[in-house]
């Protein structure tokens, strides 16, 4: 009876020390693995006119989160990304923004990938309170004091290189600009132009057209009367550069030049048009070859993944969320706080180059110029 009442014992001490070690497993686990999630919202024109860029950019933004989750999270706290499609069309990225506050309860926005459509979520987002950070978004009228910040040069700042180089290298002295009726199109316009009388040019025609549409053959016909040097092509930044350009050289216009905006870089675009596009030349703010630490971390990544470069967007976007993270690791989940970090931020070694913002969220980046060439995007200028 003594016998059986020792082993009895022993079992018990054993089943004890086993419970221990599988509850001390459960706790160890529970301290170092992630709790809950930080959720960061992500506007992006998933379809329509703009899914090129919206691709490149969640590319991006995918490779950081992943990175950032792999080495713990944030806060003990994973990043979730909830992602929103735009559509490019103003009425669906404001009601994505709204969707993000007032269901998912979103701080921290990432987007519009999308220019036009980023004028008119940030107003709402400065009225909630809510962070705002475009990868994509130049336009000038966007710079001012509030919670709205770009990792991407002003319109301004691409359209002064593209103007003087326009000038000054291709010889270019007469332009008819084509462009979409949006604000990224007149911002385009309106800031060439004014770098390019300076210089002495001439702007001899313009004409608009909807973000959507696939026959501009009359626009066309009108800017070609005014027999222009170049053309400067401003149809969404999408394979629509390529059916202008094509349909262009249908009606004749075979030896003028062409200048674009930096959505000429895009692979879908000589994919569909091959030798059409040829010759496009554009202004650009970010390359996989520089040399900065940052940029060659982040290309090696994402060749990992995928058998091309990166390009603007999946750079821009990968800063981004990276930057958001630190900033929310470091002062915490209060918008205005990130903010100000944001704006203490001194010449940060990212993705998209050296980051600096200013205090209306905006950064300095070099600008160069590029030109479509045989299928590739050449770099002409330093």
């Amino acid at each position: 009876m003594m016998q059986q009442t020792r082993t009895y014992v022993i079992g018990a001490i054993a089943l004890a020390a086993i419970i221990g070690l599988i509850w001390w497993g459960v706790t160890r686990q529970q301290n170092t693995e992630p709790q809950g999630s930080i959720k960061i919202g992500v506007i992006a024109p998933l379809t329509g006119v703009g899914s090129y860029q919206a691709q490149q950019a969640m590319r991006g933004l995918e490779l950081a989160r992943d990175k950032i989750n792999k080495q713990g999270g944030v806060n003990d706290q994973n990043v979730e990304l909830i992602v929103e499609d735009s559509k490019a069309e103003p009425a669906t990225a404001t009601t994505a923004l709204n969707k993000l506050i007032n269901v998912d309860a979103v701080k921290f926005v990432i987007g519009d990938v999308w220019v036009s459509t980023t004028v008119v979520i940030v107003p709402i987002a400065n009225e909630r309170g809510v962070f705002l950070l475009s990868p994509i978004a130049t336009l000038n009228s966007l710079s001012k004091e509030d919670l709205f910040f770009r990792t991407m040069p002003t319109t301004k700042d691409m359209m002064e290189p593209l103007a003087s180089y326009a000038y000054n290298t291709m010889g270019v002295r007469r332009v008819g600009i084509l462009r979409q009726a949006t604000p990224f199109g007149v911002e385009h316009a309106n800031d060439f132009r004014e770098a390019f009388q300076k210089l002495g040019g001439q702007i001899v025609a313009e004409e608009s057209f909807d973000l959507t549409a696939s026959d501009v053959r009359t626009e066309i016909s009108k800017v070609k009367a005014q027999n222009p040097d170049a053309i400067f092509n401003l149809h969404a930044t999408s394979p629509r550069l390529g059916l202008l350009m094509k349909q262009a050289k249908e009606l004749g216009l075979t030896n003028v030049k062409w200048l674009g905006s930096f959505g000429s870089e895009n692979g879908t675009l000589v994919k569909e048009y091959g030798s059409v596009v040829n010759g496009l030349t554009y202004p650009y703010s970010y390359d996989p070859a520089d040399k900065g630490k940052g940029v060659q971390t982040f290309v090696a990544a994402y060749q990992v993944k995928h058998t091309d470069l990166p390009d603007l967007a999946a750079a821009n976007s990968y800063d981004a969320l990276s930057l958001l993270v630190e900033a929310i690791d470091e002062v915490g989940e209060d918008p205005q706080k990130v903010k100000e970090y944001f704006l203490g931020l001194k010449d940060y070694d990212g993705a998209s180059g050296v980051i600096t913002f200013d205090q209306n969220g905006d950064v300095k980046k070099p600008i160069f110029i590029k030109e479509i060439r045989e299928g590739q995007f050449v770099r002409l200028s330093k």
